[in-house]
């Protein structure tokens, strides 16, 4: 009997999803909840599964295609015509060459060229963000040639970039080992890097930047932003991580400046609850929601993800350490899950990796504030005793909805935070 898999909704609303790599080719045959497919959806990526057992008879679309929710993905047990298929499929979603030769199949014949240290082949396809295939494909780098370092097999944009070297010589009877040897590839290896930056012309918005877009215009035409900017003298707390900075890494943490943060956040949230809330205009209500859940926005190769700390005030530092650096971690390898990847309830948002001071981050969906953690610098202060003195300056930048959240309170709720960061012994004494 023939049976028609479609795209399904995967939840948060999603009403289309870009087919990353397809784990399947026609003529294998499938056990019901094998995986089939990896879907770039506007938050995440993540394997969908089959809800049938049978022999695969036709893909309807190519690997990169960007599908709408109901439309038909797989056909199995069928005759390759599709002809059960209960929609039809919007032409820009049906892939433009014969089922007999999709896009999946396309790389089995190369991956014996540098199988030793290519990338794993699954199905008929490498394992690659879309952000990391497009950038291979403007740079004409097979990833079967590539070696993957990501979680489960999966090629990352740098393993693409470090093999970018590799490619010039790829003519040459050598393997892509040479790109490991700088001296040479230096030469060779200035042009196509100076090309790449050099971006013109149109392409295609991913399902993750829509998402982004989309969500940024309406939250700064919707939520009138209010931004305060304070700094914190943190000595105290940097001696504290420090020492117990070791003590963590004997329980494999790595104990962040981050988790400090999120701890004293999850904290001030409990002080000043409505910093912990969001406008329903709809309704006309505010709505309180049940515990403090910390997101941690992670920038990675395929765009902003905001992961989830939940009930973070209920964590230890360590705890809030060692699940943010997870998290983070299953962010840029894109294998966040719906679970991890909504409902926060007031977001941390860290430029100072890169150096930043202030800034004016965008309060995220559902909620009513935004915390903005930029660098910390050796700074001229004045002390208690009037003396002028080098302080360590950590900068705050906190974003709040006025509709909610009034100046004065806001500046409350972020004196209370700069307390507990200027001395984390004051985060001992929370419940």
């Amino acid at each position: 009997m023939t049976e028609i898999f479609k795209m399904p909704d995967v939840g948060e609303g999603m009403a289309e999803g870009e087919i990353a790599s397809w784990l399947v080719k026609v003529g294998d045959s499938i056990k019901e909840d094998d995986p089939i497919a990896e879907i770039q959806n506007d938050k995440l990526l993540q394997e969908i599964l089959s809800p049938y057992t049978g022999v695969v008879t036709k893909l309807y679309v190519e690997a990169g295609t960007v599908v709408e929710v109901g439309a038909p993905l797989v056909e199995f047990d069928g005759d390759g015509s599709g002809a059960a298929a209960a929609a039809p499929v919007a032409p820009e979603a049906v892939a433009p060459t014969p089922v007999a030769a999709p896009v999946v199949a396309e790389a089995a014949p190369t991956a014996p060229v540098s199988g030793k240290v290519g990338a794993p082949v699954i199905g008929g396809q490498v394992r690659a963000m879309p952000s990391v295939r497009r950038f291979a494909r403007q740079n004409n780098i097979d990833l079967t040639t590539v070696a993957a370092s990501g979680r489960r097999g999966n090629i990352t944009l740098e393993d693409v970039r470090n093999a970018l070297s590799g490619a010039t010589v790829a003519a040459a009877p050598v393997s892509a080992e040479v790109s490991e040897a700088p001296a040479a590839v230096a030469t060779p290896a200035a042009a196509p890097k100076a090309a790449v930056s050099e971006k013109a012309g149109r392409v295609p918005m991913t399902p993750i930047r829509k998402a982004i877009a989309k969500n940024m215009t309406s939250q700064k035409q919707n939520v009138p932003h209010v931004t305060l900017f304070e700094q914190v003298e943190v000595s105290k707390l940097m001696a504290h991580r420090a020492a117990f900075k070791d003590i963590a890494l004997k329980q494999d943490v790595k104990l962040t400046y981050m988790a400090y943060v999120a701890k004293a956040l999850a904290a001030m949230a409990k002080h000043f609850p409505d910093l912990n809330a969001h406008v329903d205009m709809a309704k006309t209500e505010i709505v309180y929601p049940e515990g403090i859940h910390i997101g941690i926005a992670v920038d990675t190769p395929n765009g902003l993800f905001v992961p989830v700390v939940k009930n973070a005030d209920q964590k230890s530092i360590l705890a809030i350490a060692k699940e943010i650096a997870e998290l983070a971690e299953r962010a840029r390898d894109g294998k966040l899950t719906p679970d991890v990847a909504s409902g926060s309830t007031i977001t941390i948002s860290n430029i100072g990796s890169a150096r930043g001071n202030w800034f004016t981050p965008v309060i995220n969906v559902n909620e009513a504030a935004i915390l903005g953690l930029g660098t910390i610098a050796k700074e001229p202060i004045v002390n208690e005793e009037g003396e002028i003195v080098v302080g360590n300056m950590m900068k705050l930048s906190l974003s709040f909805d006025h509709r909610l959240v009034d100046g004065m309170l806001a500046q409350s709720a972020i004196n209370d935070l700069k307390k507990m960061l200027n001395d984390p012994a004051y985060m001992l004494m929370e419940v």
